[in-house]
């Protein structure tokens, strides 16, 4: 979470769920604001509540937090936070493959 940066300030406690690598689980405090990002484990209570898929499609900017949370794949606790993390996660451009739409084009 700290390897990339978000569009605008964020200050969030995700509860990640992952069945394939439980270690990963747990709550997750996400702080960003410009080139300054931190993520650390917390008790504290939770923003969004969602499974590492939907953390890891969010992270690589092909969908956005809010159309998850409208499919029913990520749930908001606190108000506004699923639209505050949409925009933080939204790059500057949309992710693509030179080749089109498959991959690899071999």
């Amino acid at each position: 979470m700290t390897a990339r940066r978000y569009s605008t300030p964020l200050d969030l406690v995700l509860e990640v769920q992952d069945p394939f690598c439980p270690w990963n689980a747990g709550r997750h405090h996400l702080r960003a604001d410009g080139d300054s990002v931190t993520c650390e484990r917390t008790e504290a209570r939770p923003d969004l509540r969602l499974t590492s898929a939907e953390l890891g499609a969010a992270y690589l900017g092909g969908t956005t937090l809010s159309s998850l949370a409208a499919a029913g794949r990520v749930e908001e606790l606190r108000p506004g936070a699923v639209t505050a993390a949409s925009l933080a996660f939204r790059g500057e451009r949309a992710p693509f493959h030179p080749s089109g739409w498959a991959f690899p084009a071999f």
